[in-house]
């Protein structure tokens, strides 16, 4: 097995790191459809918006399909063979989805892009994790390595907000197609032909399984995503995807118990953590689906473009790199992990009062800059404590098939859960709010009454947005009691001894807490 890492000898360590940066960002920057162009790019496409976001959820699929057999497709091939032939796809495809008028293309062409994208990224993370920690602390590397990630996610937003602004929608497409081109070139050229020493066959894979679990994550991705647009289980074809979401679902669990070599070990999601961590990203997807009625009032009510909402969204950096430093010092000294789980829920509470006060028909857009800092930290703070926590104690082929259902659950499930429940919730309370308004508007007369219809729906708009904001700052309570009651394995034996003599009425003297 070499130890050299990726690029050859003669490189220059110097070089290496740009090299590592060059190709790292990028990778990460790659989508299927990008969010700060979704509004154009249904538009151009004349097509329902729900097909934007369908392909932008089908990304994340992928990307948790690609984990399943990462670490086969890495020892069965050469770094240079991954990153050149991955690097080479993702430019077709991204081309591919920047001239395509067809939405169904679409989302074939942003699941391949999440599939692909993985196996170069993995190449450069693996010596970025070997450089930040070289004794293995996945706390230490969480804690710089996801900040990085996140806050150059924000940067990439505004920079491809930017250019759709002053080109059009394709722009992003192209100019990510010609990079990975350059990428592959570097490959080449500056990437060892050293293998390890022994290589893994691809035909154990089960590709069934493979294509069951993608039927079922793509069945439960047209259900949340169409579920408004096709009026919720009235339509048949949302009740016919659920159902095919939950048959192909067991079919992939049935399948695995009698492969030698499972692709995904279901027995891993009885564990404790794992079962937390789960119900914790969809807290979490909640929270972040809340992004959504903020982009309505930004747009609908204030009038802001996408470039000046992918503006205000950098003011989250600070807040993620602030959720790093804290993370750092917990891990290194032994904070107890729910506090830090609980300080990253309520920073999304903050954030979310703080959008509850600051609705209204006239405001600055510099004040929504400050609750950002909150989002990001609250942001920054979950994903890593819930992934921390998820994968304690978990092995190599364990630990890869759960973090592919994590980021399944984190990317798409769980804030198109979310979504759903608030986008009900929001289209209900509007209908209420027009209705109530109805009331006072049929004891007058009116010239031109349908001049005022624009005026009252946004209206309705602002007071719905505060309904469901003020009911989902409510949700702390049960995050919070659901948190504080877990131990996140960190059991401390001299309380519960504690405990126990004072509820038996024994005495205390002489013992300490900690």
């Amino acid at each position: 097995m070499y130890n050299k890492g990726p690029f050859a000898t003669w490189v220059p360590k110097p070089i290496m790191l740009l090299l590592i940066i060059i190709i790292l960002f990028p990778m990460m920057s790659i989508s299927g459809v990008y969010t700060s162009n979704s509004s154009d790019m249904s538009g151009a496409l004349a097509t329902y918006s729900e097909y934007v976001s369908l392909a932008n959820n089908a990304m994340t699929i992928g990307m948790g399909l690609a984990l399943l057999i990462i670490f086969r497709v890495k020892m069965r091939f050469r770094s240079k063979e991954i990153i050149t032939t991955s690097a080479i796809i993702l430019a077709l495809l991204s081309y591919m989805n920047g001239t395509t008028d067809n939405p169904h293309l679409l989302v074939t062409g942003s699941l391949l892009i999440g599939f692909f994208k993985m196996f170069p990224m993995i190449e450069m993370i693996l010596p970025v994790m070997g450089m930040i920690s070289p004794n293995g602390d996945k706390g230490k590397f969480y804690s710089i390595f996801y900040p990085l990630s996140i806050g150059f996610g924000q940067l990439s937003a505004y920079f491809f907000a930017n250019l759709i602004f002053n080109h059009n929608y394709q722009a992003p497409f192209f100019l990510m197609a010609i990079t990975m081109l350059i990428i592959a070139a570097l490959s080449l050229i500056f990437q060892h032909d050293l293998r390890f020493g022994f290589k893994k066959p691809l035909y154990q894979i089960d590709w069934l399984s493979m294509i069951l679990l993608c039927s079922s994550a793509m069945s439960f991705n047209i259900v949340f995503t169409f579920m408004r647009q096709q009026g919720w289980f009235i339509s048949p074809y949302i009740v016919a995807a659920l159902v095919v979401g939950f048959l192909f679902l067991g079919l992939t669990i049935w399948r695995q118990r009698f492969l030698n070599r499972p692709l995904i070990r279901f027995d891993v999601f009885r564990k404790e953590n794992v079962v937390h961590g789960l119900i914790l990203l969809f807290f979490l997807g909640i929270y972040l689906a809340s992004s959504s009625i903020y982009v309505q009032y930004a747009i609908g009510v204030l009038g802001y473009n996408n470039l000046i909402n992918a503006e205000t969204n950098l003011w989250m950096i600070p807040g993620i790199i602030l959720s790093g430093v804290l993370a750092f010092y917990c891990f290194k000294y032994e904070w107890k992990l729910k506090f830090y789980v609980g300080g990253g829920f309520l920073s999304f509470f903050f954030h979310t009062f703080l959008l509850y006060l600051l609705i209204q028909p006239q405001m600055n857009i510099e004040y929504l800059q400050y609750t950002m800092i909150l989002k990001g930290l609250g942001m920054g703070m979950l994903f890593i404590s819930i992934f921390i926590y998820a994968s304690k104690d978990l092995n190599m082929d364990e630990m890869f098939g759960t973090m592919s259902i994590l980021i399944m659950i984190r990317g798409f499930l769980g804030t198109s859960f979310g979504g759903a429940i608030l986008n009900w919730a929001l289209y209900q309370g509007q209908w209420q709010s027009l209705s109530d308004i109805s009331m006072f508007l049929d004891g007058g007369s009116f010239a031109n009454g349908m001049s005022m219809y624009q005026n009252l729906s946004l209206n309705a708009l602002m007071a719905s947005s505060k309904i469901v904001l003020g009911s989902l700052c409510w949700l702390i309570v049960p995050i919070l009691v659901f948190v504080l009651a877990h131990h996140y394995g960190q059991f401390d034996y001299r309380r519960i001894v504690l405990f126990r003599k004072l509820i038996k009425g024994n005495p205390t003297k002489g013992y300490r807490v900690s």
